[in-house]
């Protein structure tokens, strides 16, 4: 079975096309990350890819890291220019040393962990106790349409993932050591069609329409 890194290694040079095909679904993710993230502060992000997200948010030291060694790289040469990003090629499972940092950012990665009740707990191990944590997945009850839309070529290759329910994925955090001191789900329409933008800006303040977003997000601490 191919594992998470083979697969990211394998679609490093697709992963812009695929961000390109769905810039519908980025443009809302770096909304989402903006509403709670202040600029001009220290952010570590997992799993950066190609390193868009994390410049977006304008850091003033920002560190993304990746497994995936061919991605690090295309993230270097996007960003060469802005001397606050740094990139690097690291498993958190084997780093020692504490993230000097005010946020962790880790956006569409927890699915892609083979074992995520350890990936969490070097999380807290690595995260200062004074910082936050902002986690985002793709919504669990979409599943079966997510895997018809990769096989119709309309999304990213997901490759090896485990997608747990929200409230699984609740028990991990706070197992962890983390406090969930926000959450919410944001995105109803994941494509640009008319009343889009109109319906995404408002659903998640409606009754009930919240679950149905695509994405569910959780702001964590120590």
């Amino acid at each position: 079975m191919t594992t998470p890194h083979e697969h990211f290694q394998d679609i490093a040079d697709q992963y812009d096309y695929w961000k390109n095909k769905n810039a519908y679904y980025y443009e809302n993710i770096r909304r989402m990350l903006q509403e709670h993230v202040p600029v001009h502060v220290r952010i570590v992000e997992i799993g950066t890819a190609t390193g868009d997200i994390l410049a977006s948010l304008k850091p003033s030291a920002g560190l993304g890291i990746d497994l995936s060694e061919g991605m690090v790289a295309i993230a270097r040469s996007k960003h060469a220019n802005e001397p606050n990003l740094r990139f690097e090629a690291i498993d958190i499972a084997e780093h020692r040393q504490s993230f000097n940092t005010d946020w962790v950012i880790i956006v569409d990665v927890l699915e892609h962990v083979p074992d995520l009740p350890a990936f969490m707990g070097d999380l807290a191990r690595l995260t200062p106790m004074n910082a936050r944590v902002f986690v985002s997945v793709a919504n669990p009850l979409w599943e079966p349409v997510l895997m018809l839309a990769e096989k119709l070529g309309m999304k990213m290759p997901e490759g090896p993932h485990w997608r747990f329910s929200v409230r699984r994925n609740e028990e991990i955090f706070r197992d962890a050591g983390f406090r969930i001191i926000g959450k919410g789900y944001r995105l109803l329409v994941p494509k640009r069609i008319p009343g889009s933008d109109w319906l995404n800006d408002r659903f998640w303040r409606w009754p009930i329409l919240p679950r149905l977003g695509w994405v569910v997000y959780w702001v964590l601490s120590r």
